[in-house]
């Protein structure tokens, strides 16, 4: 009896386990190049911030994703400075993993070229996020305190379209599969 029930309870876990890796298969792209996405999406992000300097320089609009992500981590915290260098690493983090999962699941649905789905990427990550632009004016530490920009704003908008534009031009240039 005892053998049928592990019998039972094996081929369980073996049909969970196939059933899984099938939608792991369908998920995933079978070429997909971690190190590489990650690379690319290190150099990406590298120009994004670029733009992101010149960008606040040209229009005069001081919104830093950067500043964003401090004071997420300060706070209310007047030292919020001390928080500069994990801002920047969690920014960098987050463009690595916005390429892990273009490389992984989405760069296969877009269309066209490999620097047109980038593009497309970017542009449709801003899209999907800016709806919570309202809610981080209201609640944002810095942004209530005037410290930060507003980011619902058309300046700010367009300061993103170009952002992304360009972090995803490049992570579609970059990547290779």
């Amino acid at each position: 009896m005892a053998s049928l029930q592990e019998h039972e309870k094996a081929q369980s876990s073996h049909t969970k386990d196939n059933f899984m890796n099938k939608i792991k298969r369908r998920i995933l792209r079978e070429n997909w190049r971690p190190e590489r996405a990650a690379l690319a999406g290190l150099l990406a992000t590298a120009a994004y911030s670029l733009v992101m300097e010149s960008d606040m320089s040209i229009t005069g609009n001081r919104y830093s994703d950067v500043r964003f992500i401090q004071g997420l981590l300060a706070g209310k915290s007047p030292r919020h400075q001390k928080f500069a260098f994990l801002a920047w690493s969690i920014h960098f983090l987050n463009g690595v993993i916005l390429a892990e999962l273009y490389a992984a699941v989405f760069k296969r649905f877009l269309p066209g070229p490999n620097w047109l789905k980038g593009a497309i990427f970017g542009e449709l990550f801003l899209a999907s996020t800016w709806g919570l632009a309202p809610l981080v004016d209201k609640y944002h530490p810095l942004t209530k305190r005037g410290e930060l920009a507003k980011l619902a704003t058309w300046t700010s908008f367009s300061q993103n379209i170009v952002r992304h534009l360009v972090y995803g031009l490049l992570l579609g240039l970059l990547y290779r599969d």
